[in-house]
C-alpha cells in the first residue's frame, strides 16, 4: 500500500492511514469499473487486445489523473456510472455515510 518506507510510532495513526488508503483503493477501483462500463477503457490501453490490459484500480488511477482535462462528454457518463455503482452497494451507505 505504499507505506513500507514510513516510520509511524502511533499504531492508531497507522491504522487510520491504512483505513484511508483502503477507502481510496475501493473508490479508485470503482472509478475504473465505471470507465470500463462506459467503454472508455479502450482509450487507456496501448494495444488492440480484447482482454483487459490494466486492472480496474490502475484504470481508476489513470481516469482520476485525466479528469481535470477530460471533456465533459466523456466525464459525465463516467461519473454517472460511478454514482450508479456506488448506489448498487448497500455497504457504501453504511461505511462512507459515517465519514
Amino acid at each position: 500500500m505504499g507505506m513500507s518506507l514510513l516510520r509511524i510510532k502511533s499504531t492508531v495513526r497507522r491504522d487510520r492511514l491504512f483505513l484511508i488508503n483502503a477507502f481510496a483503493i475501493v473508490l479508485l477501483t470503482l472509478l475504473g469499473a465505471a470507465c470500463e462500463a462506459a467503454g472508455y477503457d479502450r482509450y487507456l490501453k496501448t494495444n488492440t487486445s480484447k482482454k483487459r490490459t490494466h486492472s480496474l484500480f490502475r484504470q481508476g488511477c489513470m481516469v482520476y489523473d485525466l479528469t481535470l482535462n477530460m471533456p465533459d462528454k466523456w466525464l459525465i457518463p463516467i461519473m454517472q456510472l460511478f454514482a450508479q455503482l456506488i448506489d448498487e452497494h448497500d455497504t457504501f451507505e453504511d461505511v462512507y455515510g459515517i465519514v
